[in-house]
């Protein structure tokens, strides 16, 4: 059975002092990386980070994931220099492509070329981090003579791509140190996503051991296994649902969940119904880790089989942050770590 590198895990949704406590026990609870997401419009993903980072010592933070878009390149490395100034090197840069429905539909902000952008967004981060005066003239952005005011902890930082696609996942395995998978990551995802991983690598001349793949993961653990999965068939409901615009995306098609039927979720969702009865106990075994103690162990062994290295745990509605962190501690970590 494979082990995972680390345990890492993810809150948006906890109160900005709550989620200093929760840091400070993910790290007691022997947590690799603690990830803050920057979904729209929850709290800002730097100032979470930088609150958590002030509070622990050794776990890692991730911002897991930015876009490109609503910050340019060289202010995404500004925040992220003083992030890993105050973290003593701790910090995990994510960058993702977005939603183009908030970026250009809320935001008013362009939505050109997004795997450009995020290529171009890796190389003048990573060129103002080794002390470079950046004069970049690129398809999506530009800078003139651009240069850090400050010296940051290090000169190479690590960066990890939130990516779906095929093209994406190869960007990833070129220019990156890591993936971080989407919520709804199955084994049949994790294997069509280190095919295309390892083809950038190969690109780049890279290792497998040079890269880390993570992924977020919906977890419900209760010796009521029945109650357990049912508590996530809500959000497991809308977030099929909400992927009806694109039912040929990778994540699902992978796994063989049929077009027709994820654009029922979205007609349901988009009748104002939530499709709980919808969800089969397929979907929860393939798109969750759901069930009891010993189902979640098999369910989670088939993951890091598949190739995934650092499972980061996302929260369950209706599930307190401490509860979950306490139950991979207890059923989880002794049997993977």
């Amino acid at each position: 059975m494979a082990k995972a590198r680390e345990f890492g895990v993810g809150f948006e949704n906890l109160q900005a002092r709550e989620s200093i406590r929760i840091a400070q026990l993910a790290e007691a609870l022997g947590f690799g990386t603690w990830w803050v997401p920057e979904d729209y419009f929850y709290r800002g993903a730097f100032s979470m980070a930088a609150a958590a980072a002030q509070a622990t010592s050794r776990i890692k933070l991730g911002i897991g994931v930015l876009n490109p878009f609503t910050r340019h390149p060289a202010m995404t490395a500004m925040e992220f220099g003083a992030l890993d100034e105050i973290a003593a090197g701790r910090a995990i840069l994510g960058l993702g492509a977005g939603l183009r429905d908030w970026i250009e539909g809320r935001l008013r902000i362009s939505y050109a070329r997004p795997m450009v952008a995020m290529r171009e967004t890796v190389d003048i981060v990573r060129a103002m981090f080794r002390g470079e005066t950046v004069s970049y003239q690129g398809r999506v952005f530009n800078t003139d003579a651009v240069k850090f005011n400050f010296t940051p902890p290090r000169a190479e930082i690590p960066i990890h791509l939130g990516v779906l696609g095929p093209k994406n996942l190869e960007l990833a395995g070129e220019t990156a140190d890591g993936v971080l998978l989407s919520v709804m990551t199955s084994r049949e995802y994790l294997e069509f996503a280190v095919r295309h991983i390892r083809r950038g690598m190969e690109r780049a001349g890279r290792t497998r051991a040079e890269f880390q793949i993570g992924g977020y993961q919906i977890l419900s653990i209760s010796e009521n296994e029945r109650e357990a999965r049912e508590r996530v068939k809500p959000l497991l409901a809308m977030l099929i649902g909400l992927m009806a615009p694109q039912p040929e995306v990778p994540i699902l098609s992978a796994a063989g969940l049929a077009p027709e039927t994820i654009r029922a979720f979205g007609a349901s969702l988009a009748r104002g119904e939530v499709p709980i009865a919808m969800v089969t106990d397929w979907m929860i075994d393939t798109f969750t880790i759901a069930g009891s103690p010993s189902r979640c162990r098999e369910n989670l062994a088939r993951l890091l089989d598949a190739g995934l290295d650092s499972p980061v745990f996302f929260e369950l509605p209706g599930v307190s942050a401490e509860e979950l962190l306490r139950d991979i501690h207890v059923h989880l970590m002794p049997h993977f770590l």
